[in-house]
């Protein structure tokens, strides 16, 4: 029609408009716990389509599920943390089960030949594990079969020339524990270098008394062995004296009170010196001591006892001697000196007692003997202190089903606990152990602090005499010395200076003549 013609204007965006599209905008923009929005994944969407430009577009939902898995990241996989500890332990238990490889010579890269391993006698530890787990007590199997192997290697190293060796037991610590084996050598070992000081009294020798048996131990199953130091009657004495945790470091300093005199290797030989001596039993009669030379001699026609009879406590005896208040098994008599002419003779100290050795159990309720008697310190009505004897050991079995014909017997010690005797009744068989802290089941009493000292050039006045008794005169020629008394008063203040009068200084300040 010739008129030209206009193009339609857009609808104008009002305000409620604009509102609604950053209310809109707003809300595909929020986004998940993994950071993702909807607004992001359609832009994603619209992308890929102009991108790859598919002949079925329309298809979006497909797309979009699309870019979603090819974006898909999946987390870092949790890895356990080893302790580098823990992984040691592992490995060197896994060596104990492998075959020795043999040494290679370095010069002509042969292998060497093996030197013989060392020949030993030693107890069945996996037929005493299955006693262990028929009464519940003492380690597990898994755990005892590990003991066997690292025993086998103790025992078999030609350089320590063991005649036997035997599973003491597991001594607990706070941050590693100790494995236990008592061992008996072939060759005595040599006499320790350096002499006793005056007034100590001297340790028993190696192979006697108190150390009649070597200790090693070994903190991994499969780890290195350590030999233990010699007991001393001063470790055995201080170690009676404190309670302390063992730590799993042989080198560590015990840091209580009394001081100890060594390292924790001491103090837990001197724990293993104590537990042995008051918790290695035998059966009754299975043993006898020769008087002449007080050896222990097992007898050849011992049979072994019935199971309802190895629970009574009287079918059971020490056999180890007991170690004496002064730390040794046998006492230790300091020579007494000559007197001098006009002086009495010293007056000899009277020999520490002991139970005798192989005494059976049933007496310990009754003893005082210093580790092994379960006497404790208790107080009647009145409030005075009396000795009560309470039971030292307890028995139990495998089974209290009647009828059980080879049942397993145990006896627990009451006053270490943690140490018992298994008993098979089929074979004879029976083996002791420990499993603890290797603490005394008894009230711990700290020693009490040293005496304070006087004060420097203060001599203590003498002890009061009593009415009707007279004072000691002094000897001749000997000095009385004075006795100052002790006094809370004050010394007097002193008194002040006089003041020059006026004029004084002057004039003879005037009548000086001055210095050249």
């Amino acid at each position: 029609d010739g008129r030209p013609r206009t193009r339609a204007r857009p609808p104008r965006r009002t305000m409620a408009f604009e509102d609604a599209l950053q209310e809109a905008t707003a809300f595909l923009q929020k986004t998940n716990v993994d950071g993702e929005s909807v607004y992001e994944q359609l832009a994603k969407v619209v992308g890929k389509i102009l991108d790859e430009k598919p002949e079925d577009a329309v298809d979006l939902l497909e797309t979009s599920l699309l870019v979603k898995k090819t974006q898909y990241a999946p987390p870092d996989p949790m890895y356990a943390t080893v302790r580098s500890k823990n992984a040691a332990a592992a490995v060197m238990f896994k060596e104990l089960y492998k075959t020795p490889s043999p040494l290679i010579d370095p010069e002509t890269g042969e292998p060497m030949e093996a030197t013989p391993p060392n020949d030993f006698e030693t107890e069945n530890v996996v037929a005493d594990a299955a006693m262990y787990d028929a009464l519940g007590l003492g380690l597990s199997r898994g755990e005892m079969y590990g003991v066997m192997l690292a025993m086998k290697r103790l025992g078999e190293d030609p350089e320590k020339k063991l005649a036997t060796v035997r599973f003491f037991g597991k001594m607990l610590g706070t941050t590693a524990d100790y494995y236990v084996f008592e061992s008996t050598l072939k060759e005595p070992a040599p006499a320790p270098e350096g002499e006793t000081a005056e007034g100590e009294v001297p340790p028993e020798a190696s192979g006697q008394g108190a150390n009649t048996y070597t200790y090693f131990v070994c903190q991994t199953l499969g780890g290195p062995f350590t030999k233990l130091p010699d007991v001393t009657p001063a470790t055995i004495r201080c170690a009676r004296l404190i309670k302390r945790y063992l730590t799993g470091d042989l080198a560590a300093d015990v840091s209580a009170y009394p001081a100890f005199p060594g390292l924790e290797a001491d103090y837990l030989r001197a724990m293993i010196g104590r537990i042995a001596s008051a918790t290695v039993v035998c059966p009754a009669g299975m043993f006898t001591l020769d008087e002449e030379t007080g050896a222990v001699n097992k007898v050849e026609e011992y049979a072994p006892g019935a199971a309802e009879d190895m629970v009574e406590l009287d079918r059971w005896a020490h056999r180890y001697p007991h170690v004496k208040p002064q730390g040794r098994c046998e006492f230790y008599a300091a020579p007494v000196p000559e007197p001098e002419e006009g002086e009495e003779p010293a007056e000899e100290v009277e020999p520490e007692t002991s139970p005798a050795l192989l005494s059976t159990l049933d007496a310990d309720a009754e003893s005082d003997a210093i580790d092994w008697g379960a006497a404790v310190t208790a107080k009647n009505e009145e409030g005075e202190e009396v000795q009560e004897g309470r039971p030292a050991w307890a028995s139990c079995t495998s089974s209290t089903v009647p009828g059980v014909k080879f049942p397993v017997i145990g006896i627990k010690s009451l006053v270490w606990p943690g140490a018992f005797v298994a008993y098979d009744a089929s074979t004879g068989a029976f083996s002791n152990c420990y499993v603890g802290y290797g603490f005394k089941n008894a009230p711990f009493v700290p020693a009490p602090p040293p005496e304070i000292q006087n004060e420097f050039g203060f001599t203590p006045e003498p002890e009061p005499v009593e009415e009707g008794e007279e004072a000691p005169e002094p000897a001749e020629g000997e000095e009385v010395p004075e006795i100052p008394k002790e006094s809370s008063e004050l010394p007097p203040l002193p008194e002040p200076e006089p003041e020059p009068e006026e004029g004084e200084g002057e004039e003879g300040a005037e009548g000086e003549e001055p210095a050249e």
